[in-house]
């Protein structure tokens, strides 16, 4: 079984996110937008077939800045969210 913590097992090192996650897409960042960290949530199906959730991170990123990120999309979705309820009332 594959570490679901992101911390890679010893011995294993960081390839290229392409080599990770080969026929997935994600969407482009904006024009004169340049990429220096990512934390990625993965779905995938484990050894046994059967649907589990692991992340990956670029270098060691400062987990307090993950955090607030973090924080801020959870926030972001449940407005989302309540706002596509109250949408569904009307």
């Amino acid at each position: 079984m594959g570490s679901h913590s992101g911390t890679p097992e010893p011995g294993r090192d960081r390839v290229p996110v392409a080599d990770v996650l080969p026929g997935l897409e994600l969407h482009p960042l904006e024009q004169n937008e340049t990429a220096i960290e990512a934390f990625v949530l993965i779905k995938l199906l484990d050894a046994e077939g059967h649907a589990s959730w692991s992340y990956r991170t670029t270098n060691a990123l400062n987990r307090e800045e993950l955090l607030g990120a973090l924080v801020v999309q959870v926030a972001v979705l449940k407005k989302e969210l309540r706002d596509e309820w109250d949408d569904d009332e009307d």
